[in-house]
């Protein structure tokens, strides 16, 4: 085999001592850099009812489709909801990037989430930078290494580096009891008129979902029977008769498929239509992304019918409240974690504090999801429209938004199908797919920005700098102090003080009464008496 780069495939007898007491049988798990499958083949092996993996070299993506789903090439690209229903991660990460993989490793695992990983000793030995010093920190924490000594010396390519063996446990509770059983009613299903979507539409989605498992059915059927036909005809011997013999099966993108996840893929898409259909997006958090795909994942036999589809719906509004509040404490947590003076051993900036959100903060870049999710909880709490927001992601790498005279983001263009910023508007705008000639009340608004220099974006300045801090400002000082008063009534405790927040209490009390002040006494009634003489 050609190796190259951070390649290094892991010994059986290392797989053994990795996998060595961690309950496998009937077990979801993630290889995220599966190369030449050995960790995979192991774990298949041991009984886990699936293994899914990364892999981003081109010739072993090859062999590892030939073993496993692949659920994204780039692992460090992989998100929580994507993974939100597994139960263990087992990885031999490039060592030259060991502390980065195991740590988004550790970021985008499920509560209760065992992870199992290698790395070069070193990195858990001589912490130099933050990276480092955060992994020993979570080492130190949540799990154990072991020193394995030189075990890849005589392994299929080898090397001279010490290697440890790192285990965690991810801690914390997750959100099965918030949706649990949304999908279990099987009883007859209703006709809800006055639903929150339109019966016909869920009723055809409904429909089409069924219809499809049965041509799958169907054609898995087909395949079964031609198989018999042909069995004792072809001389499997013969290698010319080999050649010839015949076998169908299910592919997608070239990789077989089978039944169950045909469904679970049907059904993904269907909450995905769903949620866009009923513009749920502006309140679908990353834990509620999460909670959706850990139960599909996690479910066997899952009735996708239209009674649990208004049941999950309505679920999902009711408790939007709650999924807002539990961004806002999120964020909170995550950013103040982040204070000078910090106990977490993560890098830590003067600017952040660690009892309340500052006016002006800074966050490390990966935290980009955390913040969409604040922003959709700062539209909640303050009446703001989240489709007047772009994304975070929108406004740092396109070139050019189309906007309404009076603000608002066009993100789906009537007069351009299945426009979105996936094409940059410029370049639309170039080749004449917008008219801004027939919407008079649309401009084209540059969204050129520079590292350190400071742009606008929603509730927030925000400056963006090449070693990956995002800074934020936020620029009405009421926002601030309610969302700092949000979380201490969340919290249960009387919101400290800091200078900022002194500052801005005082204005706000200077203005009040220099409103009453300048406000005219109100006046007298005046009683008009008459007199008879």
């Amino acid at each position: 085999m050609f190796f190259t780069g951070d390649f290094y495939p892991t010994p059986e007898t290392v797989i053994q001592q990795m996998i060595e007491g961690l309950s496998i049988e009937g077990k979801i798990i993630l290889e995220p850099s599966a190369g030449s499958g050995n960790i995979v083949r192991a774990l298949q092996q041991a009984g886990a009812r699936e293994v899914i993996a990364c892999e981003n070299d081109p010739q072993l993506i090859k062999i590892t489709q030939s073993l496993c789903r692949i659920v994204e090439r780039d692992f460090l690209a992989l998100t929580s909801d994507r993974v939100s229903h597994i139960d263990a991660i087992v990885m031999n990460p490039p060592f030259s990037a060991g502390a980065q993989h195991i740590l988004h490793a550790y970021n985008i695992a499920p509560a209760g989430c065992k992870i199992i990983a290698l790395c070069n000793l070193e990195t858990i030995k001589n912490p130099y930078n933050k990276s480092r010093e955060e992994l020993k920190t979570l080492v130190e924490t949540y799990g154990q290494f072991q020193d394995l000594g030189d075990c890849f010396s005589s392994a299929e390519r080898k090397t001279g580096v010490n290697v440890a063996l790192i285990r965690l446990d991810k801690p914390g509770s997750n959100y099965d009891q918030e949706f649990a059983g949304f999908f279990m009613d099987e009883d007859q299903e209703e006709k809800q008129e006055n639903g929150l979507m339109s019966y016909n539409a869920v009723r055809d989605l409904v429909n089409r979902y069924v219809e499809s498992i049965k041509i799958y059915d169907k054609q898995l059927e087909t395949a079964v029977k031609l198989n018999d036909l042909q069995k004792d005809y072809f001389d499997l011997s013969d290698p010319d008769d080999r050649r010839g013999e015949i076998a169908i099966s299910i592919n997608q993108g070239g990789v077989k498929v089978a039944r169950n996840e045909f469904k679970k893929r049907m059904q993904r898409s269907g909450w995905r239509w769903i949620f866009n259909k009923m513009d749920l997006n502006k309140t679908a958090t990353k834990g509620l992304r999460e909670d959706i795909n850990k139960f599909v994942e996690k479910q066997q036999s899952v009735p996708f019918t239209m009674k649990n589809i208004y049941h999950m719906l309505d679920m999902v509004i009711q408790t939007t409240g709650q999924r807002m509040d539990k961004a806002i404490l999120e964020v909170f947590e995550k950013v103040t974690r982040h204070s000078h003076d910090n106990e977490h051993r993560v890098e830590g900036w003067k600017t952040n504090s660690h009892y309340l959100l500052t006016k002006r903060f800074i966050v490390p870049g990966y935290y980009k999801e955390e913040m969409e999710d604040m922003v959709k909880a700062l539209c909640y709490i303050t009446g703001q429209n989240y489709d007047d927001h772009m994304s975070l992601y929108q406004r740092t790498e396109y070139d050019y938004a189309l906007m309404t005279n009076e603000g608002k983001v066009l993100l789906d263009y009537p007069n351009t199908p299945g426009y979105s910023h996936c094409k940059k508007v410029y370049h639309a705008y170039q080749t004449k797919d917008i008219d801004l000639s027939k919407h008079p009340n649309c401009k084209l608004v540059p969204l050129k920005w520079e590292y350190g220099k400071w742009f606008d974006w929603g509730f927030f300045q925000v400056r963006k700098y090449k070693k990956g801090t995002i800074h934020f400002e936020f620029k009405d000082e009421k926002v601030w102090a309610d969302f700092n008063q949000r979380v201490a009534k969340l919290k249960g405790y009387a919101l400290p003080k800091n200078k900022e927040q002194t500052a801005y209490q005082k204005r706000q009390t200077y203005t009040r009464e220099a409103q009453t002040a300048h406000k005219p006494m109100p006046q007298k009634p005046v009683i008009l008496a008459t007199f008879k003489v």
